[in-house]
């Protein structure tokens, strides 16, 4: 899921070229290049790591709002979420994007790269997910659903 936004996709390329350049280094016994690829990609593996697994369970582990139960309501306005601390509606057009795994879907926040996180299980039947899907793919094209 992360591979869909740039940032993530720039440390990985960055990563696996000097991956390559350390292996590349070690077979043509350039001792220098073999030193520096291999330090380069083991620095960006673990700045992958502590993004990707560090950084969201110490978050996760902060706000107790975020282990409690949570309800999203989809309707042609907008998304209501409540919370343990809170209720929040939020109209389609504040959703930048749709990112989509195999279960399960994240509404994209313009800020800081955050998402609100809806598990595909959360729907109880595929004409619920087709209605979400069909408000997401609106969210896509950058336009405020039609009523």
């Amino acid at each position: 899921m992360a591979l869909a936004l740039w940032p993530f996709r720039l440390i990985v390329l960055v990563a696996i070229i000097a991956a390559i350049a350390g292996l590349a280094g070690a077979v043509v016994r350039y001792p220098i290049l073999a030193i520096v690829g291999v330090l380069v990609f083991l620095i960006y593996a673990l700045m992958l790591a502590f993004i990707l697994v560090v950084r969201p369970a110490q978050s996760f582990r902060r706000r107790a709002d975020l282990r409690g139960d949570q309800t999203y309501c989809f309707s042609e306005s907008g998304v209501s979420m409540t919370f343990a601390s809170g209720e929040s509606r939020v109209n389609w057009s504040y959703f930048i994007g749709l990112l989509e795994t195999k279960d399960l879907y994240v509404l994209r926040h313009p800020l800081k790269q955050l998402g609100s996180i809806i598990p595909k299980r959360a729907f109880p039947d595929e004409a619920a997910e087709s209605a979400f899907r069909r408000l997401a793919q609106q969210i896509r094209k950058g336009m405020r659903p039609a009523a």
